[in-house]
C-alpha cells in the first residue's frame, strides 16, 4: 500500500504537469474531490499536493473560493529573475568566470536534455534541465549559503517559466526592443538560449559571462514585468469603459 506522501507526490506531479502544459489555465478551479476521483485517492493527498503547488506559485488558495491556477505577479516574476541572476553572477565573480571541467560537462548534459525537451515541447522536462544547468553556475561560487539562497528560489522556477510562456502569448517578444547588451537577442527556444550561455561561459571572460546572464535574467524579467503591467492596464481600461454609468 502506498504511503500518503507517495500519493501526494503523484497528485502533485499530475497537477503540475497539467498546469505547465496548459491543460489547466490561469483562474481554472481545482476541486479536491474531482482530483481525488480522477487519481483514485482520498482528499488528503490532494490537499497536501495543493499546499506544495501553492508554495511553488502555481496555485492560489482563497477562503470560501478554494484553489485555482495562478501565475506570478509581474513584480514577483521580476524579483525572481533579478535574484537568480544576481546570485549566479556572484558565483561567477567568486571563481573569476572560470568554469571547471566538471561544471562544463554537467551543463553539456543538461543542454542535451534541454534540446530533447524542447523537441518534445515538454515544459516540465525543460524546467528540470534548466535547474541542472544553472545549478552548476551557482555551485562554482563554492559558497554553501549562496547555493542555499539560490535553492530557495528553485520551487518557483516552474511558475517563472509559466509566466514567460503566458507573456509570450500576449504577442510581444522579450527582445523586440534595441539593447546595449550584445547578448540581448531573441532565441528560437530555451535550448538555443542556453547553448549561447554555455559558449560564453566556456571562454572564461567574467565580464562577458555576466553580460550574458544579465540578458538571460534581468532584461527578460524587466520586459515581462512591462508586458504584464501593460496587459493589466489594458484590461482595466476595457473594464472601466464597459462599466455602465451610475
Amino acid at each position: 500500500m502506498e504511503s500518503k506522501v507517495t500519493l501526494s507526490k503523484k497528485v502533485e506531479t499530475y497537477l503540475r504537469s497539467k498546469i505547465l502544459n496548459g491543460e489547466l489555465l490561469p483562474n481554472d478551479k481545482i476541486v479536491e474531490l474531482d482530483v481525488a476521483g480522477e487519481m483514485g485517492v482520498s482528499r488528503g493527498p490532494v490537499r497536501e499536493a495543493l499546499k506544495t503547488l501553492t508554495f511553488e506559485g502555481l496555485v492560489e488558495y482563497q477562503t470560501n473560493k478554494g484553489c485555482s491556477v495562478t501565475t506570478l505577479s509581474p513584480k514577483d516574476a521580476y524579483e525572481i529573475f533579478f535574484m537568480r541572476g544576481s546570485l549566479e553572477k556572484i558565483a561567477l565573480e567568486r571563481c573569476g568566470g572560470k568554469c571547471s571541467d566538471e561544471a562544463v560537462l554537467k551543463m553539456e548534459i543538461a543542454l542535451a536534455q534541454m534540446k530533447k525537451a524542447c523537441g518534445d515541447d515538454s515544459l516540465t522536462a525543460i524546467i528540470a534541465a534548466d535547474e541542472m544547468f544553472h545549478r552548476q553556475i551557482v555551485d562554482m561560487g563554492r559558497m554553501s549559503r549562496l547555493t542555499k539562497m539560490w535553492q530557495m528560489l528553485s520551487p518557483l522556477n516552474g511558475a517563472m517559466f509559466l509566466t514567460v510562456k503566458n507573456s509570450r502569448k500576449l504577442g510581444a517578444d522579450v527582445f523586440d526592443a534595441p539593447s546595449a547588451n550584445k547578448y540581448a537577442v531573441a532565441h528560437k527556444n530555451n535550448y538555443e538560449a542556453h547553448k549561447v550561455i554555455l559558449e560564453v561561459l566556456k571562454k572564461g571572460d567574467l565580464k562577458d559571462s555576466c553580460l550574458c546572464l544579465d540578458a538571460h535574467y534581468l532584461i527578460v524579467g524587466e520586459k515581462i514585468y512591462r508586458i504584464n503591467l501593460e496587459e493589466e492596464a489594458r484590461k482595466a481600461a476595457i473594464c472601466n469603459y464597459s462599466a455602465p454609468p451610475r
